[in-house]
């Protein structure tokens, strides 16, 4: 149960009232049974006295008579006795007892001739503490005696005694206590009214202020200007009024902010779903809302479980990743979309500050869209390579052309002339025939469709099949192969044979370019877990720097017996791949080719 400022404030004051009062009455309850026994001892004292000096004349008229005698018919000590307790409110009895405490006179002559019962002097009462002896005269039942000693010629004869009951005394407390009682119920009452009235004022500008906050929780920033005042309230509307200003501004930046930010997360392609600490929704853009179904001001504030059914495959990957506290990262689900599964790449990123967790980020990226804008660039790259062969077939058919149509000029001429000389103008155009006729069946092999048997192909055990069959052939000319494979490495899709054919060109180039002897060296390794990399290395003569850029093209050839065809059937098998080939070159070190294949 929670208590408001008015109630605590009402409390409080109360309480202290209430301790104040209790104080008070604790001690002039202390102080008045002080006073009251006080009182009762001095009375006992001085009837103890005046009874001693009644019996001492009483005793010096009669000598020779017995003192027990002459005091038990001494009317004027009996009506002393009897005068003092019936007048007084606090006393029991009055008595005279011999040393033999042998009652000789007493209040109540029934009691003449017994003995007194001893009882405990009424100053031990006066000696106690206040609460002890406020508990004393509470509890009543007991009888304390106020004594005086008696001398007969000068020697003990007995002792006056005056009793004093603590019940009668606690009939005079208990008067004082009801009253002091009643003025502490009136005081209490009196400091819960005060208290009221003064939370009531004090709370007035309070509950306008807080008015005041919640206009502007609702977007209304004028606020605190109703509050005049020169007090520290004032002065606190005045700062609420700065805030609200402030607030305003501020509110207007971040609005055009997020309407800016929502336009542009919302032309992404890509779907983006924003969640807090407690996994519900922040955001959405249009491409999360196509994913999930459902537009953003129905999800809003929605949390993961009501979101997602139980089944749904981006469930578990959530609720693992707010669990452990790890993100995920490009991970494969099928995800229903209109009724239609659709895969989608998958990444959570978790926010934090420290190691306290804020939220996540969770992209959905569309498979389909990557492989068609895959599929886009890799059609791009090969109609560019095509372009560039066919830019070398066309150069390479033109110059045996403008040859023969030299030649044929010259043969027109010298037919009347000199027969050998037009001998040599046919020898010419028969070669560049034949030249002609080697690059078109060049290009002819080089472009003619070919259908691939893809299938998964080890990597590993196809280059060693290559190194095997080389080994023999290229040990005679001192040149050997080494590996650095990787074991884990898992098998591409393609076509077996026409990756042979491509690794054995390029092996065989190595081998080739180490005209000395040297190292074939041939690794694989694992890239972003689903490439493959494959370099092969020589330690042969090296490409200048201003061939490499032309060693992929159709015809090119630094070898006096080339074709110019070879690495152009590499670039190309790759291509078919959707691979990737590099070569890295140093003039008299060597040579690496490297080449990337997709995984699976």
């Amino acid at each position: 149960m929670r208590f408001g400022l008015k109630a605590k404030e009402s409390v409080a004051v109360t309480l202290l009232t209430l301790l104040v009062v209790t104080t008070t009455t604790a001690i002039h309850l202390s102080q008045l049974s002080r006073i009251v026994v006080q009182e009762v001892s001095q009375q006992a004292d001085l009837i103890a006295k005046q009874v001693y000096a009644q019996s001492s004349r009483s005793l010096s008229r009669t000598a020779a008579r017995s003192p027990r005698d002459v005091l038990g018919r001494d009317r004027d000590l009996r009506n002393l006795l009897d005068a003092s307790v019936g007048y007084s409110p606090h006393l029991l009895y009055a008595l005279i007892a011999d040393r033999d405490s042998r009652t000789i006179v007493h209040s109540e002559r029934a009691r003449e001739g017994t003995t007194a019962p001893e009882r405990p002097p009424l100053q031990q009462l006066l000696s106690l503490d206040p609460i002890s002896r406020f508990l004393r005269l509470s509890r009543g039942g007991q009888i304390y005696e106020a004594r005086l000693p008696m001398l007969l010629n000068g020697e003990p004869f007995g002792s006056i005694r005056i009793g004093v009951s603590t019940t009668l005394l606690k009939r005079e407390l208990n008067g004082a206590l009801t009253r002091s009682l009643s003025l502490a119920a009136v005081a209490l009452v009196v400091a819960w009214l005060v208290a009221m009235g003064l939370a009531n004022l004090m709370l007035r500008p309070i509950r306008a202020l807080s008015q005041e906050v919640g206009r502007l929780r609702q977007g209304e920033f004028d606020i605190g200007g109703g509050l005049h005042r020169e007090d520290e309230l004032g002065e606190l509307a005045s700062q609420l009024q700065l805030l609200g200003q402030e607030l305003q501004v501020d509110r207007l930046k971040i609005l055009g902010e997020k309407t800016r930010l929502e336009q542009v997360v919302d032309q992404l392609e890509d779907g983006l779903v924003l969640l807090n600490h407690a996994r519900r929704v922040l955001f959405l853009n249009a491409a999360a809302e196509q994913v999930l179904g459902r537009p953003l001001a129905d999800v809003l504030g929605t949390s993961l479980e009501d979101l997602l059914e139980v089944s749904h495959p981006l469930r578990p990957l959530l609720e693992r990743a707010f669990a452990q506290q790890v993100p995920a990262r490009n991970v494969t689900l099928t995800l229903p979309v209109r009724g239609r599964p659709a895969e989608f790449l998958v990444s959570v990123f978790l926010a934090a500050d420290g190691q306290k967790a804020m939220g996540a980020v969770v992209l959905l990226k569309d498979l389909e869209s990557i492989r068609t804008v895959q599929s886009v660039v890799s059609h791009s790259a090969k109609l560019a390579a095509l372009g560039r062969l066919t830019s070398g077939v066309a150069h390479e058919v033109k110059n045996p052309l403008n040859a023969m149509m030299i030649h044929l000029e010259l043969l027109k001429e010298k037919m009347d002339v000199s027969p050998e000389e037009a001998q040599h103008s046919l020898v010419v155009i028969g070669n560049e025939v034949r030249r002609l006729d080697r690059v078109v069946q060049g290009f002819l092999k080089f472009m003619r469709p070919q259908e691939l048997t893809l299938r998964p192909v080890d990597l590993n055990g196809l280059l060693r099949n290559i190194a095997a069959l080389l080994e023999a052939e290229w040990q005679k000319e001192s040149v050997g192969f080494a590996f650095q494979l990787a074991p884990e490495l898992p098998p591409i899709t393609g076509d077996e044979e026409l990756l042979h054919q491509a690794f054995m060109n390029l092996v065989v180039n190595g081998c080739q370019a180490m005209r000395n002897g040297g190292t074939v060296t041939i690794t694989t390794e694992l890239e972003r877990r689903n490439f493959a990399r494959v370099t092969v290395a020589d330690e042969g003569v090296g490409i200048p720097p201003e061939d490499l850029d032309k060693i992929f093209r159709l015809y090119y050839t630094t070898k006096p017996e080339g074709s110019g065809v070879g690495l152009s059937l590499v670039y190309r098998i790759m291509q078919m791949h959707d691979g990737v080939i590099d070569v890295v070159s140093e003039v008299g070190k060597g040579t690496r080719v490297l080449v990337g294949l997709p995984v699976g």
